[in-house]
């Protein structure tokens, strides 16, 4: 078979082919003599992934009657990976590099099926390297959300799940609003929990960083330094910003950014980006306009502090809220940052751009990206239209994705869609897809999704239901349709094996379908034990017990 360096095609034959090989209850994992750390991870994710979903074991010795060889050979494509048969029968997953074969792996989990009896290996054969090389997720790490809250080996295993489909970068936020310093009893327990979840991702071969504002302080930061609240639809302010321009409150500043370095010294990073707004920003004189003069400014100063501990960490700048919905440039805040880029950009990697819900800034469109640097997106895959925004279970949105993306991405490095939880678990694999091949269509991703999650037998039926989600998202117009979605799920979840019907990836579309139906038929009340229920299993899922009851905690009857 020639190779293949599309997974479009890869896609669109995968499942089918899959119902001409045979299932087997036993499979060997070869790994390559004396291997790295990573590799042997990726095949502890290898042997977890079928494990879990099928009766078949994993054996590293003896002999079985599927082989699974995983092997590096680095010369064909940073990350990327081939799939080949292996001399004297079975599979060679081939990685040119450690992430490559984690990909390869995911690629092959997911064309591969474990509801005939056993685990029936695919048959996608071929190469496949990445386009954008920052695909990165942020994990929006706050307001005891999933990320906060989930059992800590859960959250590591969803970790690697989001590797297998192609990410390749874990960011989260230290939240210096949550606490009174790093000697913060909470605080220190932030740390240990997610330099445990970065170390782990590390493992996988993925690449960390943190998303920071550079003048946000703690709870208790002094009043004196404080800054003038920003104007306009910034969003968000805790009242801890500090006004950088005042040189106390500089000092301090750059004293707590060195401090949460240190936190991270033997974590290590790949990536730091600079957040501007919600929270952040000071609009004093010297400051204002924030995004084109003192956040620059302050960020610039601290990127020799950042690399001197951490020499080859690329350099990201965010301009989320740069922009104002209804005025392409208010502020001058472009033209500012413009201005400072084109003199100076030897200490940026990235520019990262977006808007909230479907508008993304138009300065960008038409006069390109400051400094002609990379352009990372920003997507919003969480908080859209909903409220709360994970209440009502899955909420996949392919084609609103699929349009944002295509105004950009040809000229997008990648992105890091930002997080709340695990509901939009969809809505990550569609856009870690895009990343990976930017012409991939996002009802490929949602089939080879449903076929890996479910079973291909109901993949059709939920590319189907994911359509009418879509077309009910907004909870104050759910149609006649979410009666048939239901239909679909209820089908499906009938055809389901155990496994896969118990998971939480098939709880939250079944309960979406579920609530949504009831929603249609009650005229949109609240209320009722089949609501109920569905929420209080949804808030268990989420492990959202001592949630933040607006943006994560589903609606409690």
């Amino acid at each position: 078979m020639n190779k293949l360096t599309s997974l479009t095609l890869a896609a669109l034959l995968a499942s089918p082919a899959t119902l001409h090989a045979q299932a087997t209850k036993s499979v060997r994992l070869v790994l390559p003599s004396g291997q790295k750390p990573v590799v042997g991870n990726v095949g502890r994710v290898f042997a977890r992934q079928i494990q879990q979903r099928c009766e078949a074991k994993v054996i590293t010795m003896g002999d079985a009657p599927l082989a699974v060889e995983l092997a590096l050979a680095p010369g064909f494509g940073a990350e990327g990976f081939r799939i080949e048969d292996r001399p004297g029968g079975g599979v060679r997953i081939v990685g040119n590099d450690e992430r490559g074969l984690l990909y390869g792996v995911g690629k092959f989990l997911r064309t591969s099926r474990y509801d005939q009896g056993g685990f029936t290996p695919g048959t996608w054969r071929g190469t496949s390297v990445p386009k954008c090389p920052v695909r990165a997720i942020y994990l929006a790490t706050h307001f005891m959300n999933y990320y906060e809250a989930a059992p800590l080996e859960e959250l590591n295993h969803y970790v690697e799940d989001l590797g297998l489909w192609g990410y390749n970068t874990i960011l989260i936020g230290f939240p210096t609003w949550q606490f009174n310093g790093l000697a913060d009893p909470a605080a220190r327990s932030w740390l240990d929990r997610f330099k445990v979840v970065l170390s782990q991702a590390r493992r996988c071969g993925l690449q960390v960083g943190l998303i920071q504002v550079p003048n946000q302080g703690y709870k208790n930061a002094p009043r004196e330094f404080l800054a003038p609240k920003v104007p306009g639809n910034r969003r968000g302010n805790h009242g801890v910003n500090l006004c950088v321009q005042k040189p106390e409150a500089r000092a301090l500043s750059l004293k707590m950014y060195e401090e949460i370095l240190g936190e991270f010294k033997e974590v290590g990073l790949d990536y730091f980006c600079f957040w501007p707004y919600d929270e952040g920003g000071c609009a004093c004189k010297d400051c204002w306009p924030w995004g084109g003069r003192g956040y620059p400014g302050i960020s610039k100063e601290m990127t020799p502090r950042i690399r001197s501990r951490f020499p080859s960490c690329k350099i990201i700048l965010s301009t989320w809220c740069f922009e104002n919905e209804n005025d392409n440039n208010p502020d001058g805040e472009w033209a500012g940052l413009t201005k400072a880029v084109n003199a100076d950009k030897s200490w940026l990697d990235y520019i990262m751009a977006d808007g909230h819900d479907d508008y993304f800034p138009k300065y960008l469109l038409e006069s390109g990206v400051p400094g002609r640097l990379g352009l990372l997106n920003f997507p919003e895959i969480s908080m859209f239209g909903m409220n709360p925004w994970g209440g009502y279970g899955a909420n996949p949105a392919p084609a609103h994705f699929e349009k944002l993306w295509g105004r950009i991405k040809h000229m997008a490095a990648g992105g890091a869609p930002y997080s709340e939880g695990i509901y939009e678990d969809l809505n990550k694999a569609v856009y870690a897809q895009f990343y990976w091949d930017p012409e991939r269509k996002a009802e490929e991703t949602v089939r080879e999704y449903a076929a890996f999650e479910f079973s291909p037998d109901v993949a059709t039926d939920i590319v189907e239901v994911v359509r009418i989600f879509e077309r009910n998202h907004n909870r104050k117009a759910i149609g006649a349709s979410a009666v048939k979605a239901f239909e679909w799920v209820a089908k499906a979840d009938a055809a389901m094996l155990p496994a896969a019907r118990t998971a939480w990836r098939w709880r939250i579309v079944y309960l979406r379908a579920l609530i949504d139906k009831e929603l249609f038929e009650r005229k949109g009340k609240l209320g009722g034990e089949t609501l109920k229920a569905a929420f209080e299993e949804l808030t268990r899922i989420y492990h959202a017990e001592n949630a933040h009851s607006m943006p994560i905690k589903p609606p409690q009857l």
